[in-house]
């Protein structure tokens, strides 16, 4: 993921936080930050034309390693 863009990720209580929260509703902290790089990739072109469709693709093969 691009370097400091999610600051509550880059902190160790932020990034507990999200790990436990991701914990909780059964997902893995980098399926979380691959979704989230998608997003701000999106956001940084401005285009978020294609974005359902990869994060379909990455929560598809979430689905495949289950």
């Amino acid at each position: 993921m691009p370097g400091n863009v999610v600051v509550l990720l880059n902190n160790p209580e932020g990034r507990a936080m999200i790990e436990q929260i991701c914990q909780t509703n059964g997902m893995i902290l980098a399926e979380f930050e691959a979704l989230l790089q998608i997003e701000v990739e999106k956001i940084a072109n401005k285009r978020r034309r294609g974005l359902w469709d990869e994060f379909d693709d990455i929560l598809d093969r979430i689905q495949e390693e289950e």
